[in-house]
């Protein structure tokens, strides 16, 4: 295969099938990594046109939840860009343990984005719009009972919150080389009261009936938004995001 910027751009040659058979290629690999990786699949493609012949294999290899994988060389790897590169110890700890606890992440959103901010006459904040995250899970461990902490950029002004999220310390976050200042909202999540999260599916934090509303200043600004997740079994997770201002509009990037 030849390349142009780490893209294939051309089949130099291909595979005498009679040689290099789907059935070894197979053997090769399982025998080549420990635990042995479930649901892999090889199909074998002629070269019609170009080698006729010859054939090449395309290797679809699907998710693992037995993953961490070992190399024959006994080395753990990760990718990381266009190269292959050993893992660190913990890193080897932290997906070991995702077949056994959940994990968990979350990702904020406004209502639109870019959603356009509307203010009365005279007034400092914006009229209300809706903060929320969706939270999901990518181990196959269904979370039970999980914190969530959102830290709220002191700047930003808090409109509306269920009672259930309460409200806690001040505390500098740091997003991009840049220090803002936050105050923290926590709720906690248990079943029976709230649905499990587990594999595959999104769920919102908030309640539509009582949405977590926020109002914004009149000027173009970045402001800070952060969140911490806890869960039994489970690595504290952390993230963020910049609520930027631009000519009236708002939008969120999302910063893991």
């Amino acid at each position: 295969m030849l390349e142009s910027n780490h893209i294939p751009i051309e089949i130099d040659a291909g595979y005498d099938p009679a040689e290099v058979t789907r059935e070894w290629l197979e053997q090769v690999i399982n025998s080549s990594i420990q635990r042995r990786i479930d649901g892999i699949r090889i199909k074998q493609i002629e070269l019609h046109q170009s080698n006729p012949g010859k054939v090449i294999y395309v290797v679809s290899i699907p998710q693992s939840n037995r993953a961490p994988h070992m190399a024959e060389d006994h080395i753990f790897y990760k990718r990381y860009n266009y190269q292959s590169i050993p893992m660190e110890e913990y890193e080897v700890r932290d997906v070991a343990n995702r077949g056994d606890s959940p994990d968990l992440s979350l990702q904020l959103f406004l209502e639109k984005d870019p959603i356009g901010l509307e203010f009365e006459e005279n007034k400092e904040f914006s009229k209300p719009i809706t903060l929320n995250a969706y939270i999901s899970n990518k181990s196959i461990t269904t979370a039970q009972y999980y914190i969530v902490r959102l830290h709220i950029d002191k700047l930003l002004k808090i409109c509306s919150k269920s009672s259930d999220i309460i409200e806690g310390l001040e505390q500098y976050l740091n997003i991009r080389n840049a220090s803002f200042l936050t105050t923290s909202y926590s709720r906690n999540y248990s079943v029976p009261g709230s649905m499990p999260i587990w594999q595959g599916v999104r769920f919102t934090i908030f309640n539509s009936q009582t949405p977590f509303l926020i109002a914004i200043q009149r000027n173009d600004n970045n402001y800070a938004l952060g969140w911490s997740i806890d869960s039994p079994g489970m690595q504290q997770k952390v993230g963020g995001a910049i609520l930027n201002i631009f000519n009236g509009q708002a939008t969120i990037l999302n910063i893991l």
